[in-house]
């Protein structure tokens, strides 16, 4: 069926004098020689989240400096930038798609609100523009439709798992050992109810959980391959070594909704019996190798169930971490009451430049901490809205599309895992969330944005077209 629809979409693109498009040879598996202008912009964006995570090592951290705090990351984020927006007739139809309209708002307004508050705060215009890294990250949106474009993201993905390989086993070993083995990483100690102590490390893992939750996906979708089992162990032990309650959930979370909506989508019984092997098969091998190669394994077991249960007391009595979170919405939504409704105070100096006073630095705090009352405070009435109309619009286009995709590829994983990380943030991560806009954007989901621009652009012609395809042959879609 899906081999038929391709073929009956190429004939009517064909027949229309539509010129085909790179996305048939990635959809139906094809492997086209990528021209240099794609693998160039493949490699730039690599070098960025190297540089940016700071990943292995490989050279020392002094070297990435250009100019004062200003990193070759930087400049490669703001060629990026200019590039894509230089090449957008190259992605005319991906830019004009209304399924892109929210973000560029969000955009346009981010870039008043700065505007607004040089004027207002008096800072150096220049100077704290560039400084802006957390809203730039929100343009990398308009590279990563490039790269789709250029159907370059297999590419990137090659380019990136070696180095996510390596740095996974560094982070298992600075875990164990407690030894910070990568630069940008950090090492704690932390204690837990029953006197037991841990080394937390912070970073490191180079997108280890996109590429463990990728391949359950493609065992889901596809079929189970067993030589995936060793990378698929490798790349969820970091995140069990990481004591990360809210990571945890989610990542359970991403598997659970996966196994549900593949198999809503299929409805066979025999795909639910597959499904519950995967996941017991998973689940042995997991623990056999937890057990056999990660030293003190009983000791960190024990260390596990008490970080699950550690911070009960903290939520039922309003203490800790937890007590702290909520005591700062009261201040933030204190200070847009005082301040002005629609707008909110702006780009601050206190969490642009840096807070000066104790009551700023709690500010700061529950700025970079919290979710939806942080946007309200700083971006008021308006920015809150665009950000619920972010997270209402994609959340329900992503389901959409999640449905009614017919080729269960790699850009369909990103959508499901964009699908995922809105209802997370929407109603399981704590009270605090509640958006997935923060207070500088997007950043973190721009990839995601374009993944489903694509896919809705694309998926859409590509459903209409089958639906009419079928309707003439007699086909019940």
């Amino acid at each position: 069926m899906i081999i038929k629809s391709a073929n009956n979409l190429r004939t009517a693109f064909r027949n229309n004098g539509v010129k085909r498009d790179k996305y048939f040879d990635m959809v139906e598996g094809g492997f086209l020689p990528l021209p240099l202008n794609a693998k160039f912009l493949a490699w730039t964006i690599f070098l960025l989240f190297f540089i940016e995570n700071g990943t292995m090592g490989l050279l020392p951290k002094q070297f990435y400096f250009v100019y004062r705090n200003m990193r070759i990351s930087d400049f490669l984020l703001y060629g990026l930038t200019v590039y894509s927006l230089l090449k957008v007739n190259e992605y005319r139809e991906l830019f004009r798609s209304v399924s892109l309209l929210i973000p560029k708002l969000v955009l346009l307004y981010l870039l008043i609100q700065f505007t607004l508050s040089s004027i207002i705060y008096e800072y150096n215009f220049v100077e704290t523009f560039f400084r802006l890294k957390g809203v730039w990250m929100c343009f990398m949106v308009f590279p990563y439709l490039l790269l789709l474009k250029r159907n370059a993201l297999g590419y990137l993905i090659k380019l990136i798992l070696p180095v996510a390989i390596v740095a996974n086993i560094l982070y298992i070993i600075s875990a164990i050992t407690g030894v910070a083995l990568m630069p940008d990483t950090g090492v704690v100690e932390q204690s837990l109810p029953g006197g037991l102590k841990v080394f937390r490390v912070y970073g490191g893992t180079f997108y280890g959980e996109v590429f463990f939750l990728g391949f359950i996906y493609n065992w889901i979708t596809k079929k189970f391959q067993l030589y995936q089992l060793f990378l698929v162990i490798l790349f969820i032990i970091p995140h069990i070594l990481a004591f990360g309650r809210s990571t945890w959930a989610y990542l359970s979370l991403a598997i659970v909704i996966m196994f549900i909506w593949y198999g809503l989508k299929k409805r066979q019984l025999r795909l639910a019996f597959r499904q519950i092997a995967i996941i017991t098969i998973l689940g042995g091998a997991l623990v056999y190798a937890f057990m056999n190669f990660v030293p003190k394994s009983d000791y960190l077991v024990e260390a596990i169930g008490a970080r699950v249960t550690q911070g009960q007391d903290d939520l039922k009595y309003n203490e800790g971490t937890y007590g702290t979170r909520m005591a700062n919405i009261t201040a933030l939504l204190s200070l847009w009451q005082k301040g002005n409704i629609l707008v909110g105070i702006g780009m601050h100096p206190l969490w642009v430049l840096g807070p000066v006073t104790v009551e700023e630095s709690i500010y700061t705090w529950g700025f970079s901490d919290l979710g939806w009352i942080s946007v309200l405070a700083a971006y008021g009435l308006i920015g809150f809205l665009l950000a619920v109309a972010f997270q209402i619009y994609y959340f329900v286009n992503a389901v959409r599309l999640s449905k009614i995709s017919l080729h269960n590829d790699v850009l369909t994983f990103f959508v499901v895992m964009f699908m995922i990380r809105l209802f997370y943030d929407s109603v399981i991560n704590y009270t605090y969330v509640g958006i997935s806009i923060g207070l500088w954007g997007f950043p973190h989901l721009a990839f995601l944005v374009a993944a489903l621009v694509y896919k809705y652009v694309y998926t859409n012609e590509e459903y209409k077209l089958n639906i009419r395809n079928s309707a003439k042959e007699g086909d019940p879609y």
